[in-house]
């Protein structure tokens, strides 16, 4: 039986006092693998587990963003989907071309994204 993203982002928010402490924890799990991922250049079975991981999460932060009972300001709607589409675009280029250099903004991205959450 394989898990899936939203799986791994259900169990979460179980585990966590809130919505907000159970996203920031997906998303310093997806910096977590992409992190280790990116020291291990030749491991592409990993490297693609943690790009996975990332995009399954973004997926589901995309149809929640997306969704018409979402709470959030149009504007940030639109914002958190346009960076969406960025983490879309540089996750294909990072499978296309394995690279740690491929997975920072990807971090870097997500990095922000848990601190804020935690904030």
């Amino acid at each position: 039986m394989s898990v899936t993203g939203i799986d791994v982002y259900q169990r979460a928010q179980k585990l966590a006092a809130s919505p907000r402490a159970a996203e920031a924890a997906a998303f310093s799990k997806a910096v977590l693998l992409l992190t280790q991922a990116g020291r291990r250049p030749g491991d592409y079975a990993a490297y693609a587990k943690a790009l996975e991981f990332n995009r399954m999460l973004w997926t589901v932060l995309q149809a929640d963003v997306a969704d018409a009972a979402n709470p959030l300001p149009d504007d940030v709607k639109g914002d958190f989907l346009s960076l969406s589409l960025f983490v879309d675009r540089q996750t294909v280029k990072a499978l296309a071309e394995p690279a740690p250099g491929n997975l920072a903004p990807l971090i870097e991205i997500d990095r922000n994204l848990a601190r804020g959450l935690r904030a």
